[in-house]
């Protein structure tokens, strides 16, 4: 992967970028305050070719940030808007501060994508003088005095069962915004960060992928169909052994805006619903 000069494409993984070529700094946001869109745990990678993958802010901080690269020690910490050094006030108006790893660990950004790979939770923790990290069993993203905490989560997965244009639509929006997709019975197994979809007419034959979603622990679970389709739905699976505290968890009608029938207006409308349920429950 060769990043172009100007690359900062949110939809590119800086890690992913920086294990692909080395010798680059990555820059962690590790404080945010006030109205600032980012939180604790972005990342921005930077070259001094001048390459950017990622984004942390407004491109004036962005290039603020790559000014520093050639500064000594391991870590170089950062603060712009209120309070901050940097005569850099942000339209926020907050305060943000950042951790510019000058030469990051190539171990523990293998350990991270073997952690992604596997669909496993990453927790670690980094010394902000000295750059070190070390794995820890459990933690959330934060700032805890010179130390900052990194819990990485596996990435979005779709589970999609249905034929047809919805099914196709969803499945084609999915994958360009960079998600797992998966139907059919070589899906890997429901993990927390699965999202699993039906998008059947004929509700019947969704019922075999909808009770083994609410048997899994999947973080997002919905069927196409009318408000009437829904409570159908749900009469069916409480007569197959369902309570009331797993049923709560099955969605419909899907998506932000309903009711919905062409097809790829329905797909953008649940994958929206979809990354902003694994935003509030992962980001």
């Amino acid at each position: 992967m060769e990043p172009h000069p100007q690359m900062s494409d949110m939809m590119i993984d800086p890690l992913a970028a920086l294990r692909a070529k080395p010798g680059g700094a990555l820059a962690l946001l590790v404080r945010a305050e006030g109205g600032f869109p980012r939180r604790p745990g972005a990342t921005m990678t930077l070259w001094p070719d001048g390459a950017r993958v990622g984004r942390l802010g407004a491109g004036c901080i962005d290039a603020d940030i790559a000014a520093h690269l050639d500064r000594p020690g391991p870590v170089t910490r950062l603060i712009y808007g209120v309070g901050g050094p940097v005569d850099l006030p942000l339209p926020c108006g907050g305060t943000v501060e950042i951790a510019l790893l000058h030469h990051p660990d190539p171990a523990w950004l293998a350990q991270i994508a073997d952690a992604q790979r596997n669909r496993r939770v990453g927790c670690w923790r980094l010394d902000l003088a000295t750059g070190m990290r070390r794995e820890v069993e459990r933690t959330e993203t934060g700032l805890k005095g010179d130390h900052f905490d990194l819990r990485t989560n596996p990435r979005c997965a779709l589970h999609i069962h249905g034929e047809g244009d919805e099914a196709a639509a969803l499945t084609a929006m999915a994958r360009a915004a960079g998600l797992d997709c998966h139907s059919g019975p070589e899906a890997p197994a429901i993990d927390a960060q699965t999202a699993v979809v039906t998008l059947f007419h004929d509700h019947d034959r969704e019922l075999p992928a909808l009770r083994r979603a609410l048997d899994s622990p999947a973080f997002y679970i919905g069927g196409l169909g009318s408000r009437r389709a829904q409570m159908a739905r749900v009469a069916a699976l409480r007569e197959a052994g369902f309570g009331d505290g797993a049923l709560a968890r099955l969605r419909g009608p899907i998506g932000v805006i309903a009711p919905v029938r062409e097809p790829r207006l329905l797909a953008a409308s649940v994958l929206t619903e979809i990354l902003a349920a694994y935003d509030q429950a992962f980001g």
